[in-house]
Order: structure tokens, then sequence, then C-alpha cells
């Protein structure tokens, strides 16, 4: 009994149908269509062939950032759309195929091989609908995410005049280009801001600022902690008219809602202009060229923890703020975060890192810091991967960035040799570095700056303090 029941579900016309919805060609082959299955089963194999090939030449993630771009993406959906149809055919052809050399003998074996029909196909188009769907959401996150990249700044002369001002020489106004030149000076620069734009807040307010930056030939990598409530700084020329002093008088927080009112002075597409201020200004007080930034809203930040499934990590600092603001309303809450293991969920992790009452703004933005290690500790495909279209939603509604997607491949590619332990971390903190500005205050900051990574590589110090001394480097 039971062989003739194997016998036949392997003469069914279904069986052949899943045989062909597994490989296309397959179904045939099991026929007994050999030239047939050939057919079917070649265009398959060139595509698994092609990508193979990219992979071995180009690496897992590379390969990932080559596809993002969106003429790619709509190319990846018309494949997509085609290869479903591609499919489609080679299953029904197959069990047409068995069909013909093994009729059904019953009205059951009929259904059956119907029923199983109907399940491959049905399966087919809910895989390459999937795949679609993700298609069209990258699509529509890319567009949304990646702007036009601003010429970056070129480094300002660090060596002022006697009796100068605040604001070093003033800059030629720089020539546009396509994109920007990236590491002409063996480093990659970049911008990471947190965007606070809570309830009863107009517009934006850049209050995390910190730029990375990566020694390209040896992957060796630095943060540096911007202070939000620096005032005085630099501004290049252009901007630098609208002040006596050639820079931002109030804090630099603000200066995103600054250059967003007054556009004569902040030229540039309204979506951008904000950001681009922030972004020279940060490069004419530290004297690099910024290469592109990131910007990150605190809602985005929250969202992303969630879809990761919380952020685990071990803390430095307990944290107790008894007027702690919440990012969703404009009341305050009471918080406390003992010292030690954590597995936070987005809104404590990021209580974490914002919360600044019980102590100051220079012992948060080692706190900042401390969770970015974590997070990119933490992101790898395992944790990525399940939850792709969350992610994609996330990226959509709540980040930006003037990275040329083009590049995305380089800066994976240098990212990827940067141990998260071994970053060297430095602040610009009183009294060396003054919260208002003066030239002495600013050429430190270049000279900080300048010479991070003089001197041999540092390795990872886990007993590292988390409250470095003013204006010096601990290593992560």
């Amino acid at each position: 009994m039971a062989s003739r029941v194997a016998a036949a579900i392997r003469h069914s016309a279904g069986f052949a149908a899943v045989l062909s919805f597994l490989w296309p060609g397959l179904g045939q082959a099991w026929v007994g269509a050999r030239r047939r299955a050939l057919i079917f089963a070649v265009p398959m194999m060139l595509l698994l062939a092609a990508g193979l090939l990219l992979l071995a030449m180009q690496g897992r993630t590379r390969t990932v950032l080559i596809l993002l771009p969106p003429g790619v993406l709509l190319a990846l959906m018309a494949l997509n759309l085609v290869l479903l149809g591609y499919r489609v055919v080679a299953i029904v052809d197959a069990f047409r195929l068995a069909n013909g050399r093994w009729p059904a003998s019953a009205r059951g074996e009929t259904a059956v091989a119907a029923l199983l029909l109907g399940a491959v196909l049905g399966g087919t188009l809910l895989m390459h609908g999937y795949a679609g769907y993700i298609g069209f959401k990258t699509y529509d996150t890319v567009t949304s995410i990646f702007h036009t990249a601003a010429t970056p700044t070129p480094a300002p002369n660090v060596t002022p005049a006697p009796g100068e001002s605040v604001g070093p020489t003033p800059l030629p106004t720089p020539i546009p280009t396509p994109e920007p030149v990236w590491s002409d000076n063996g480093r990659l620069d970049l911008l990471l801001i947190g965007g606070d734009a809570g309830p009863g807040r107009f517009s934006l307010r850049t209050d995390t600022m910190i730029l990375l930056s990566v020694e390209v030939s040896t992957g060796r990598a630095a943060m540096f902690g911007i202070p939000r409530n620096l005032t005085n700084v630099p501004l290049p020329e252009g901007p630098d008219r609208q002040f006596d002093c050639h820079c931002y008088p109030d804090f630099l927080n603000g200066l995103f809602v600054h250059a967003m009112a007054n556009p004569e002075f902040f030229p540039g597409a309204e979506e951008d202009r904000g950001y681009m201020a922030v972004q020279n200004a940060i490069a004419k007080l530290t004297g690099l060229q910024i290469d592109g930034q990131v910007v990150v809203t605190l809602e985005g930040f929250i969202r992303l923890v969630d879809a990761l499934g919380g952020l685990e990590m071990t803390t430095r600092d307990s944290v107790y703020d008894a007027r702690y603001p919440d990012p969703f309303s404009t009341g305050t809450v009471v918080i406390f975060i003992p010292r030690g293991h954590q597995v936070f969920d987005g809104w404590h992790a990021l209580a974490y890192a914002r919360s600044r009452h019980q102590d100051n703004d220079y012992n948060r933005m080692n706190r900042q810091q401390e969770v970015l290690r974590a997070l990119r500790a933490q992101l790898n495909p395992c944790t990525i991967i399940p939850r792709i279209p969350d992610l994609l939603d996330i990226a959509r509604d709540s980040l930006w960035t003037n990275i040329p997607i083009e590049r995305l491949p380089d800066l994976f590619e240098i990212g990827a040799r940067v141990e998260p332990g071994s970053i060297a971390q430095f602040q610009f903190w009183p009294p060396d570095i003054h919260e208002k500005l003066d030239i002495v205050s600013v050429n430190r900051i270049r000279l900080m700056v300048r010479t991070a990574f003089a001197g041999p590589a540092p390795s990872a110090d886990p007993s590292a303090s988390a409250t470095p001394a003013p204006g010096s480097v601990s290593i992560c």
C-alpha cells in the first residue's frame, strides 16, 4: 500500500510542479524531458553564477550596497517580475508534461495534483511579492533619505594673526563639485547629529553632535563630542558676514533654526540649509573637511533600538534625573538607571544618553558615545535581516544624510575595519576649552583634532575611565 502511494506521488503532475518550484526545469527532468529541463534551468543557473561571482569579487556587505542606488533597485524590481513569470511558466509546464505522461486515474488524484499546483503557484507569488515589497520599500527609503552632497569645507588656516577675532581668516567660496572628495587628508570625517524636535519646540535643535574621524590607512577611529552650548563658533565665508565676530554668538545647537530663518546668509535648498550650516560651522571650528553627515531624530533612535530588540550594554554611570524631559510630551518624568548591565528598550536607551540634569552636558556626551559604541557592536546581519521592513520605515521617517549613495560601499568598507572597543574619545571640556570660544580655545580644538592619530595606535582598555580629564583622550 505504501509503495503504491509513493509511486502515485512520484508520478503525480503535482509532484513535478513542486520540483520545478524548487528549481526551474527539475520537474521537466523528472518527467524525462531533458532538453526542455535544460532550457528552463540554464537562466536560473546563470543568474546564480552571476550572484556568486559578484559576492566573491565584492564581498557580502559591498554587494548589498552596490545594489542600493535607485536605478539598480528599479532594475532589480523589474527582474523580480520577470523571474516570477519565468518560474510560473516552468511550474505550469512541468505540471502539464507530467499530467500528459502520467494522467490521473482517479478523481481524488486529480484534486490532489490541482491542490499541489495551486500551493506552489501561491508560494511562488508570495515569495516574489514579498521580494517586490522589500524592493519597493528600499527604493522609497533610499530616495527619501539620500540627498545631493554639498561640497565639503576645506580645512582653514589654524594660525591666527595677533589680535585676530574668534573667526579665523575667511575662506574663499568653495567651487561646487558633484560629490565630496573623500579622504584627501587620509581621513574619513562624518558628522553624526541627534536632532531634538520634541513637542513644544520650533524646528530642530542639534543637541547631539559627534564628529567621527577614521584614519583610512589603518582603520583607527576617534569620536569628538561637540558641546551643544558652545558659543562664538566660527562661521565660513558668507554666513560670517551676519555677525561682527564672524562667528555664531548663540548656542551652537540653535544654528539649525537660525539658518532656516535666514536664507539670505545661508543659501541652499530648504531641506538641506540647516544641516549644512551646522556641518560647515563644525568644519570651520575643527579645521577638518567633513565628508558628510547623518542625522537621526529622537523618535527614530527609540524606534531603531526597539526594532533591534533592545540595546544590551554595561553602563559606566548611574543616572538619576528628577525632571527628565519626555521626548513625546512637554512634561517631565523621573528616571533612575543604575550602573551595570542593562538591556534597554529605545526609550530608556535614549534617556541614558540624553539626561543631563544630574551632572552636565559633558558627562552626557560621554554617555552618548558609550551608547553609540554599544549600538555599533550589536549591529550584525542576525539582528538586522529579520527586521528589514521595520528598519526601512524607520530610516525613511527619521534619517537624513548627504552622503552620496554611490559612496556607501567605500564607507562601509572603511567602517568594517574599525573596532568598536578601541575608538579614541575626545571631549572639548572646560577649563582647557571655553564654552564661549576664544582664539586660544579654537586652536586647541584644531590641534586636538589634527593630532588625534599621532603616535602608536591605541588598544582597547575596558577599564578606561568614563570621565577623562578636560581636553584629554580616553580609550573606549
